[in-house]
């Protein structure tokens, strides 16, 4: 890495899409090697995550799954302490435009959810806490999550929409699934600080139910290489 490049701003043209999944982006970054450290370690994190599932699931503690895992299910994490969320509407829908349909894996790499993207008509919302102290279960072929009052299960097959909001409650971030067998948008939530990690998981299990996980890799292989060349 050449330090006389510092402050000086590069464009990189990042991944083409496949899929219509990961989503070409141009990203202006002006150099800064803390940010470029931690952009590196991001990007190093998810491949060793994506090239290593099978160790990643066996380190997952599975005692007191609320739930039977199906044929070649893997967990890909186990977040306690979490709840659900949901949107609820409120005011008359804005005909302008629709709620996004995708969000950002790294800095050059966007992933959009869904193998049906959803139309959308955008309503003023609330969001809304209506469980807490409950288990959120991330695998390859869903979401699921449980608590002494309440269980709720997100199907990757099903889903329309993911998005993300670090802001549910003081100190909180959630993760939305809209899917089509339920009206009302819901996700699960969990502190801000395990945000990246959770979101980073659930990228990975949604390109495993997709079939794109090896491109997937391929967008962080050549991410990687892009940064080593700044």
């Amino acid at each position: 890495m050449d330090q006389t490049r510092r402050g000086t701003n590069r464009r990189l043209q990042i991944f083409r899409g496949i899929k219509g999944r990961y989503v070409s982006e141009t990203a202006d970054l002006d150099f800064d090697p803390a940010a470029w450290n931690e952009e590196k370690g991001h990007v190093d994190e998810l491949l060793y995550m994506a090239r290593n599932l099978d160790k990643l699931s066996q380190q997952m503690d599975r005692t007191g799954l609320a739930f039977e895992l199906k044929g070649d299910e893997q967990v890909i994490l186990v977040l306690g302490g979490s709840g659900i969320v949901e949107l609820k509407a409120t005011g008359v829908p804005d005909e302008e435009g629709s709620r996004g349909v995708g969000f950002r894996v790294t800095r050059g790499i966007s992933y959009r959810a869904g193998a049906h993207n959803g139309t959308y008509v955008s309503r003023r919302e609330v969001q809304r806490i209506i469980d807490a102290d409950g288990t959120t279960v991330i695998t390859t072929h869903r979401v699921v999550y449980t608590s002494l009052k309440r269980s709720r299960t997100w199907e990757y097959g099903k889903t329309l929409d993911v998005f993300h909001s670090d802001s549910v409650a003081q100190g909180w971030g959630g993760s939305y699934l809209g899917v089509s067998n339920r009206k009302r948008t819901s996700g699960f939530i969990y502190r801000n600080g395990f945000a990246r990690s959770v979101r980073d998981r659930l990228v990975l299990a949604l390109a495993i139910a997709d079939g794109t996980l090896e491109e997937m890799v391929t967008a962080l292989e050549t991410e990687k290489a892009q940064l080593e060349r700044l």
